[in-house]
């Protein structure tokens, strides 16, 4: 099926973008002040890590709400409600530090609060591109999201450690509170389409929404296929994620310096590869190009992350990874965009955010102990793992999370070969048809049902359907 052409609203997207590019350089600024802060008063890991456990958590449980609920509000509406929530979280935390009453139980509760709005907003973003750009541009808007994730981590940073060298934390926040703002005032000038109708009877009930982009992905094996290779990819990548710094402290002994200049340069990498990504020309093999990138970011991103030896390694490894990052989540973007319906993407796209979200958790109950409790001790001189992988790895501290990092190497490696294997997945540009943006004239949208299957349109004044005419996806 061929989707009508319509005018690009590129200028649009555009200028919702760049608010939501302030508001990540005020957000990224907050989490860097509040993680030194909490670090200051505490001096506990086990409080830092507790932040981002409560913030994801909360994504998670609220995704597949907030995936119904987007589809049944507009789009302008969740961005909007989404960024005032975070606003209103961000200035409960400046009070509390105005009035000196903060807590670390009030910053759990807060990360936990802006966890539940990130849940809406996500999903929102990912289903606004696909009826404000057209087709062909889906892989340079979904370039452009993913350096809003990119940009604020090479900047952020530096400009709030500045600020608190001079001020203190209040103004960091009032800064992201304004941020927010921003985006919310651009947000409302721009003009975003209406979503293409349903043509469902009638709506169903909230939970049966919630589970809807379940159900979609579960009826259209490509796409299930898809986000298994997405959970698989993101399982291991939030394993490196977790132990990243880590294995830089363990080998240098803690050289706080080598983690920022590895970080840094490993966020030049996804600056690049976002770059990239949006400027190269319109490929029929976005597919491949998910599975060449996984290749690469598992044998040289994360094999060769275990073995260096010092930041050279480090860095060079990182920003092939964030080089790669781009492609895979972008293209893969792209595939979701194209071959979902526009007016059940909120729901398919919650569903997604709920999978891939939850590798971080199953990842921190996976990495944790089977660093400390396993892979460490049997990396130690004298040890069985260390007669064995001496070599490849070292030995000493930081020799068991390396050999992890080799591991989830190969581990991924081997989802991009599965990926190649089965047709349904290699071929899933060819085997699922674009959906059509926008019904042809004179025809209803059919209504199509999460199985996959749609009801027949029926021809003007006709009485109602006796029975629904099963169309192929």
């Amino acid at each position: 099926m061929t989707a009508l052409r319509r005018p690009s609203r590129f200028a649009g997207f555009t200028t919702i973008w760049f608010g939501q590019l302030l508001s990540a350089v005020g957000t990224r600024m907050t989490n860097f002040a509040l993680s030194i802060w909490v670090w200051e008063a505490t001096g506990r890991a086990t409080d830092f890590v507790m932040l981002t456990f409560c913030a994801f958590t909360a994504t998670v449980v609220f995704s597949p709400v907030a995936g119904a609920l987007i589809d049944r509000w507009s789009r302008r509406l969740t961005i909007v409600l989404s960024d005032v929530g975070s606003a209103v979280a961000t200035l409960a935390v400046l009070v509390l530090f105005t009035t000196h009453s903060v807590s670390m139980w009030q910053l759990y509760a807060v990360n936990a609060a802006t966890g539940a709005f990130l849940a809406f907003q996500g999903p929102a973003y990912s289903a606004t591109i696909t009826v404000m750009v057209e087709r062909g541009a889906y892989p340079r808007a979904n370039a452009m999201m993913f350096a809003v994730r990119s940009v604020p981590v090479i900047f952020a940073p530096g400009l709030a450690a500045a600020l608190l060298a001079h001020t203190d934390i209040r103004v960091v926040l009032l800064i992201d509170v304004l941020s927010y703002l921003a985006a919310i005032g651009v947000t409302l000038l721009v003009t975003l389409p209406p979503i293409p109708a349903s043509g469902e009877a009638g709506p169903a009930s909230l939970w049966q929404d919630a589970l809807y982009g379940f159900r979609y992905l579960r009826a259209r094996r490509p796409l299930a296929f898809l986000e298994a290779i997405m959970f698989s990819i993101n399982l291991f990548a939030s394993v490196g994620f977790l132990l990243l710094i880590p294995l830089i402290l363990a080998r240098t002994g803690n050289d706080e310096a080598q983690v920022g200049l590895v970080q840094t340069l490993a966020a030049i990498g996804g600056v690049t590869g976002a770059v990239l990504l949006g400027t190269l020309p319109r490929t029929p093999h976005k597919m491949r190009r998910v599975l060449v990138s996984i290749m690469v970011f598992s044998l040289v991103g994360r094999v060769l992350y275990g073995v260096g030896q010092n930041w050279v390694a480090w860095a060079v490894a990182l920003l092939v990874v964030h080089l790669c990052i781009p492609f895979i989540d972008g293209y893969a973007q792209t595939l979701f965009q194209e071959k979902v319906v526009p007016h059940a993407q909120g729901r398919v796209m919650a569903a997604r955010q709920f999978v891939e979200d939850l590798t971080i958790p199953l990842a921190a109950l996976i990495a944790g102990p089977l660093v400390d409790r396993v892979l460490e001790p049997w990396m130690r001189p004298g040890h069985t793992g260390a007669r064995l992988f001496a070599d490849l790895v070292g030995t000493g501290p930081g020799a068991g999370i390396g050999l992890m990092y080799v591991i989830v190497g190969l581990l991924g490696a081997a989802v991009a070969v599965i990926g190649f294997a089965v047709p349904d997945i290699r071929r899933i540009e060819s085997i699922l048809p674009d959906v059509d943006l926008e019904p042809p004239p004179g025809r209803r949208q059919p209504s199509e049902r999460p199985d996959g299957s749609r009801t027949a349109p029926r021809p003007e004044g006709a009485g109602p359907a006796l029975e629904p005419a099963p169309v192929e996806p």
